[in-house]
């Protein structure tokens, strides 16, 4: 993140490089105008209804994208495992294509762990 980035600013950009989609793109599918995610870059504040939008398209906790947009007080950071913190750091330094295609692959591990989670539960 740049000095003059909102923690907002760098995880959208972040999020929509990652999904290999453009601004234009991401605040469409998020329900929001076109311009939206370009005017939030340029550092136009977005209120409530902008933040959901983004939420619910991102598949983030509202609260998180609130927190990012200065709404709410920043929650202390978890004390993440180190081996976590050290894929992350390998995952950040991968070109953009390659780090799309693990964070799509941690994804799908997650969601099969998830669907045997659920048939267990049953």
């Amino acid at each position: 993140m740049s000095e003059s980035q909102t923690p907002l600013v760098a995880w959208l950009i972040q999020a929509c490089e990652t999904r290999g989609l453009s601004w234009a793109e991401a605040s469409r599918r998020a329900g929001l105008s076109q311009g939206t995610i370009s005017a939030i870059v340029r550092g136009t504040q977005p209120g409530l209804e902008i933040c959901k939008g983004l939420a619910g398209f991102f598949g983030v906790p509202l609260e998180d994208v609130l927190r990012m947009a200065g709404h709410m007080l920043p929650t202390p950071s978890p004390a993440w495992p180190p081996e976590l913190v050290a894929l992350v750091h390998e995952v950040e330094s991968l070109p953009a294509p390659l780090r799309r295609a693990v964070i799509k692959a941690w994804r799908a591990v997650l969601e099969g762990i998830q669907a045997e989670r659920n048939l267990a539960g049953r």
